[in-house]
């Protein structure tokens, strides 16, 4: 590819090659380019190279007026080939070197022609291809759905502008991603490859291996709609950027990482349709809903989420947020982080490095006049004694432990060296929960249940003599499964559980009490659900075990 330059087509000023160095434009006498404009700032705006993508990369610096590429307003953008710049009422036209305007859309023509043997038409025919097929098979059928990148600064960016590879690629990632459901897209570089894989359903789903300049122009794009250095390449860098995707906003937590062979994209998916949103959306059973209803409609009390990083843990106490009056009552929540936005709620992040812990938000949370308190953990001695304090002086509160089931969840907060009495008078429900895949409807076969299931499964199966089992198919990128549901267990705690926490905090003395009452383990809600023919015994029993 020859190299470009630089040439003004209105205004006065000095025709550049652009090459390695960083071009900057403004009104101030150390600008590689000068311009009389007092329309433009003293330093308005810098063109970088991007030495893996082959790319240049303009950036506004902050400008009274703005930068302009084609008439659109951006805070960075990638430049190619015909592109008109404008920096106040100065316009500068990307051409290549030596080249009149008259042979200007030949040259053009000329440096698109692949230099790399990754970039043949064909090379490139087969990845597109490929990507194509999978958002093709996956349900629904719909149009191709329009993407809008809207950059870390909060504008809309001109990185998907035009059919090149790179834009290409990253448009399709997204589509795939956004049809399949996927929370995460890994980019990982493995020599002559970058090899790109999806997180769907909490499983990690192989996608394709994409030619290494591909996957650096992928790299080159992300970068910029992020404001991170392009040139940054083993070190650790974090960004994000949100996108309009089939008229809804999506954001996007991005984060790189050093590896063997380069960096390591992964991209975290924050789409708020891919969650429920309400409890009547979380597949609750009767008495269950009743309860957290109930406790969602008290002034004070406690209300427990537990279970392993990833169960929906969050998801479940924003639904139960959404049960309450937000306009009549003050609702706050401290979260690490702040994933989603609620509504008519103040939400708070938490920063270690600037001393705002948990412990230390609740303290000043609780002289903001709060009416009901999302606390995102429970980690530590102060913020458990805190939260329960708070639950019983006159606070709703909301909060999650890590812990296996509800009975280890109250044994969490005792080996926290929070006094029984507390645990036992602050807290109304703990609920454990877990996700387990949904089978997919079009490909799941049935079997017959063999003689050890059912006796596992029991009065489950209300006569049954087959459940499912996953097999795979297009329409599900063949893992046999296409989304998940919560499975649950809800401790309600009794005057008579309370007397044994205070007294004779065992397991055995917990579960004689328990087993008196309306109690359901994780697995034996999960073992309604095979018999439903919505999952696999299997599945349920990687993650709530074998009951």
């Amino acid at each position: 590819m020859s190299s470009l330059q630089l040439k003004p087509i209105r205004g006065e000023a000095e025709q550049v090659t652009l090459g390695s160095e960083s071009i900057t434009i403004g009104r101030h006498p150390d600008n590689t380019i000068c311009i009389r404009d007092e329309r433009a700032s003293r330093f308005h705006c810098v063109i970088e190279h991007d030495p893996a993508g082959g790319y240049y990369v303009v950036r506004d610096l902050g400008s009274r007026n703005g930068t302009k590429v084609n008439e659109i307003k951006i805070t960075s953008a990638p430049l190619s080939p015909g592109d008109v710049l404008r920096v106040g009422g100065h316009e500068f036209l990307l051409e290549p070197s030596g080249t009149t305007r008259s042979s200007f859309s030949e040259s053009v023509s000329d440096d698109a022609a692949p230099d790399h043997e990754d970039a043949s038409p064909s090379a490139s025919a087969a990845w597109v291809a490929e990507i194509l097929g999978m958002i093709d098979a996956l349900p629904p059928k719909l149009a191709a759905e329009s993407i809008q990148i809207i950059d870390a600064g909060g504008q809309p960016s001109q990185a998907l502008a035009g059919n090149s590879d790179g834009p290409n690629a990253v448009r399709l990632l997204l589509q795939l991603a956004s049809k399949a459901r996927a929370t995460d897209i890994h980019i990982e570089p493995k020599g002559e490859r970058h090899h790109v894989r999806l997180r769907v359903d909490g499983q990690m789903v192989a996608i394709i291996d994409l030619p290494v300049r591909v996957g650096e122009l992928i790299y080159g794009l992300i970068k910029t709609a992020c404001h991170i250095k392009i040139q940054a390449r083993d070190s650790v860098q974090e960004g994000h950027f949100s996108a309009v995707l089939g008229g809804r906003r999506v954001d996007f937590r991005i984060s790189f990482t050093p590896s063997v062979y380069g960096q390591k994209l992964v991209v975290r998916i924050l789409d708020t349709r891919a969650v429920p949103q309400s409890l009547n959306d979380l597949g609750l059973v009767g008495y269950m809903m009743d309860r957290i209803k109930r406790v969602c409609s008290q002034d004070h009390g406690l209300l427990l989420v537990c279970g392993p990083t990833g169960s929906g843990k969050t998801t479940t106490l924003y639904n139960a947020v959404r049960e309450i009056d937000r306009l009549g009552r003050n609702v706050v929540t401290i979260e690490d982080p702040v994933e989603y936005q609620l509504e008519g709620v103040t939400q708070i992040p938490v920063d270690d490095h600037k001393g705002n812990s948990f412990g230390g938000l609740l303290r000043s949370v609780l002289r903001q006049d709060p009416d009901v308190i999302l606390v995102g953990e429970i980690r530590d001695e102060e913020t458990a004694r805190t939260a329960m304090q708070a639950a019983m002086t006159g606070h709703l509160v909301f909060s999650t432990v890590h812990a296996k089931d509800t009975i280890a969840a109250v044994f969490r907060l005792l080996d926290l060296k929070v006094e029984p009495y507390l645990v036992a008078n602050s807290l109304d429900l703990v609920l454990a929960q877990r996700l387990v895949r949904h089978l997919c409807d079009h490909c799941k076969q049935p079997i017959r249940v063999a003689p050890g299931q059912a006796t596992r499964l029991g009065k489950h199966l209300q006569g049954k003599t087959s459940i499912y089992t996953a097999t795979g198919c297009t329409r599900c990128l063949k893992t046999g499964f296409r989304g998940r549901r919560a499975i649950f267990e809800l401790l309600d705690f009794t005057d008579e559980l309370r007397d044994v926490i205070l007294t004779e905090p065992t397991i055995a003395a917990m579960k004689k009490v328990i087993e008196g009452g309306l109690f359901t383990t994780l697995a034996q809600f999960g073992w309604r659900l095979v018999a439903d023919g919505v999952t696999t015994l299997d599945e349920v029993d990687q993650v709530a075990g074998q009951g």
